[in-house]
């Protein structure tokens, strides 16, 4: 009596578990309004419902009671359940609209009422129903419940990007309960097992919470877009389609060319790269690459952070080429001179489109073959780079090819054709630029950055010498056109300058940041001498975000440039919305040291991280030990006892690891019961159970103390 109690009331647990987390991201994704007594309302429609399923005579009572509740319930609303149904189904139509059929496009809903109150009760209602009957029927019942919880629970998660935490641990230890018990209408321990690991399972659901927080799952739209992730069924229709038209006489098969925008996103384009290794300086800013999303990125600290792909080194007036093939690669130069002072951190990555190079912070050890970029077969997942807070003049590469690639720098990466070289120095002359000054980086920087007034809709200069036309004549341009005319400026002055295009990125601590074309961003690198390439940044009027007051030049930060890897000062991303400033910040990205917890709170961080470890683990192994036993009951207890036989002997045989042998009686069941028509009978195999049992106990006090652990939580012999 007492375990049919229990397993009639763990039947009511499980309808309020399953159902409650579904209504809450209902209302989540839908953005519906509920009032305050909701829960209640449900809760007494679960009690109703439960009655119904549950007792021998419970519909003459349940029934009744559930139509009085739904009647008081629409008085107590005063609800119109056609508008709100219609509201919600509104709702749904807009959300498929929008992030299925038409993703990214706008939906205009009805807004028709703002209390869905009473809609949301009759669904739950609905569920309710159907739950108790699967969780009472006497087959299927694993996945009948499933079946009415993971579709609506998928979809809602499909839509909403990041749902809120607690209706998703809540799902996920219903099911976790479901697939461990078993039929509950008969005299078994199901009940006991369920609230038996109800606390365990949810103390694993908040130590994954902890170790593992949701701000780091990629949930993001386009990720979770079904439209999108099963994306390869559309593409089997279409080819099965195809192949069916052409083989029915009914028409030509079907061709479908690659468009334009397709072939891009296949060559890995980025937004300046023209697809053939160049950055095409008279393309116009590429407008339907803003909304592309490229990848995703998660920092260890908050800020903004310069993510290189691709440099390049040949100036041909209206575009950058690739320069020569240099002696070596100088991309891990700058941090094998940190990695001994600086301070290791790390990034997480996960690209949606395939570029020709790879996404790396600077000061990477990464390296590839060659010195303007990291192929993208070569993308790292988790890109680890270094951090430097002080003056970067004491540093030196001990990387023993630095000194044969600085002559190739001095001389393949100051040169400019010559009508260019001598307008600059023209120009520098006139702005009085002295390249022996010792803050002649940031007084370039400085110049540069006042030159022009940031404007993205520029068009194509008339002119075969953009750096030139930008300075002289147009005044006006995006990062591109500043960062081309800084690296000639550079070049000009014996400086060794080249142009890098990437991606600006305001990272967020222990968050996932979507990186789309709107972030894409050039500057400018210089090379100094035993240390390696240093990024620069030029764009100004406009172009740059939250600006810092400009360091007076020859001052210390000028000559004493800290780490741009990430930085404080926000450089802007490539968008037409920023507001002209007048001071700007300049020369090699400055940045101010991140607040980091001390590095006792570090360790006693790692410490606590490292017992609530070990205390899950122990929490968890009991819960183990349960499943197994629960799962070997269900085989060994089963109403076919043939079935029962076998399974008594597959159980009887994990003895052997730790040297027990099989009970001749189990072996002599287990074959009776295979090979025998008459099968056996539930008293033999009630019998070799218990032989079984007491096999158990004598191995388990005869073995030492590391066996008696894994044969007690990993097999649940004991």
């Amino acid at each position: 009596m007492l375990k049919k109690t229990v397993n009639r009331l763990s039947v009511l647990f499980l309808m309020i578990l399953g159902v409650l987390p579904q209504i809450a991201l209902v209302v989540q994704t839908m953005n519906c309004g509920v009032h305050g007594r909701l829960l209640l309302w449900i809760l007494g429609a679960a009690l109703c419902l439960w009655i119904c399923a549950c007792f021998r005579h419970g519909l003459l009572l349940g029934i009744p009671a559930s139509a009085a509740l739904l009647y008081f319930a629409a008085r107590y609303y005063d609800a119109n359940a056609l508008t709100q149904l219609d509201d919600l189904i509104d709702r749904f139509s807009g959300a498929y609209y929008t992030g299925f059929l038409y993703k990214g496009s706008s939906y205009t809903y009805l807004n028709a009422v703002d209390d869905h109150s009473f809609v949301l009760l009759l669904i739950a209602f609905l569920l309710l129903a159907y739950m108790s009957s699967a969780l009472t029927s006497s087959g299927g019942r694993r996945f009948m419940s499933l079946l009415g919880s993971v579709p609506l629970s998928a979809a809602c998660l499909a839509v909403n990007g990041r749902p809120p935490y607690a209706p998703v641990v809540a799902m996920l230890l219903f099911w976790a309960l479901v697939l461990v018990g078993g039929n509950y209408e008969q005299d078994g321990s199901s009940g006991k097992t369920v609230f038996g690991l109800t606390l365990p399972l949810l103390l694993l659901l908040a130590g994954l919470l902890w170790f593992t927080h949701p701000a780091d799952y990629d949930y993001t739209q386009d990720k979770l877009v079904l439209s999108d992730e099963f994306a390869w069924i559309d593409s089997w229709m279409d080819r099965w389609l195809e192949e069916a038209e052409s083989g029915s006489g009914y028409g030509p098969p079907l061709t479908i060319e690659a468009t334009p925008e397709d072939t891009e996103k296949e060559e890995g384009r980025l937004l300046w790269d023209s697809g053939s290794g160049v950055m095409d300086l008279t393309e116009h800013y590429d407008a339907a690459l803003l909304e592309t999303r490229f990848f995703s990125v998660r920092a260890d600290e908050s800020g903004m952070l310069y993510l290189r792909a691709v440099s390049y080194g040949d100036y041909l007036g209206t575009a950058w080429g690739s320069a020569e093939e240099a002696p070596c690669s100088s991309l891990a130069f700058t941090a094998q001179a940190l990695q001994p002072l600086g301070r290791e951190c790390s990034l997480t990555i996960r690209m949606a489109e395939e570029l020709r190079y790879a996404i790396v912070p600077y000061y990477s050890l990464l390296s590839g073959s060659g010195d303007e970029g990291i192929p993208g077969e070569m993308q790292p997942d988790h890109p680890r780079f270094f951090r430097w807070s002080g003056p970067f003049n004491a540093l030196t590469s001990n990387a023993p090819e630095e000194a044969d690639y600085r002559s190739f720098a001095h001389e393949a990466y100051t040169r400019l054709p010559e009508k260019t070289r001598s307008a600059m120095l023209a120009l520098a002359l006139q702005a009085g630029l002295d390249p022996a000054s010792p803050g002649i980086v940031d007084e370039v920087a400085a110049y540069i950055l006042g030159a022009g007034v940031y404007d993205i809709e520029t068009p194509p200069y008339l002119s075969d010498d953009y750096a030139v036309c930008f300075l002289t004549q147009a005044h006006r341009g995006y990062c591109v056109h500043f960062a081309t005319a800084a690296v000639t400026m550079y070049r000009a002055l014996g400086i060794p300058a080249r142009i890098t295009e990437g991606f600006l990125v305001q990272a967020e601590r222990d968050r996932f940041v979507e990186v789309k074309g709107a972030q894409a961003h050039a500057w400018a690198e210089i090379y100094r001498d035993g240390l390696g390439w240093l990024p620069v940044e030029v764009t100004g009027r406009g172009g740059l975000q939250d600006p810092q007051p400009s360091e007076p030049e020859g001052s210390a930060a000028s000559q004493t440039p800290e780490d741009p890897a990430m930085q404080t000062p926000v450089p802007g991303v490539e968008t037409d919305e920023q507001d002209s400033v007048d001071s700007l910040p300049v020369g090699v990205v400055q940045s101010e040291p991140l607040h980091q917890p001390a590095r006792e709170n570090e360790a006693a961080q790692r410490l606590l991280r490292a017992v609530l470890f070990a205390a899950l683990l122990l929490s968890a192994l009991p819960a183990w030990r349960r499943i197994v036993r629960a799962f070997w009951r269900s085989r060994t207890e089963q109403a076919n006892a043939s079935r029962a036989a076998v399974a008594l002997w597959k159980r009887a045989q994990r003895l052997e690891h730790f040297g027990g042998t099989v009970p001749a009686e189990i072996q002599n069941c287990a074959e009776k019961a295979y090979f025998s028509a008459c099968g056996v009978k539930q008293e033999e195999v009630h019998a070799c159970l218990a032989i079984l049992e007491k096999q158990a106990d004598l191995l388990y006090r005869a073995l030492p103390v590391g066996k008696r652990f894994a044969f007690r939580y990993l097999y649940g012999f004991k």
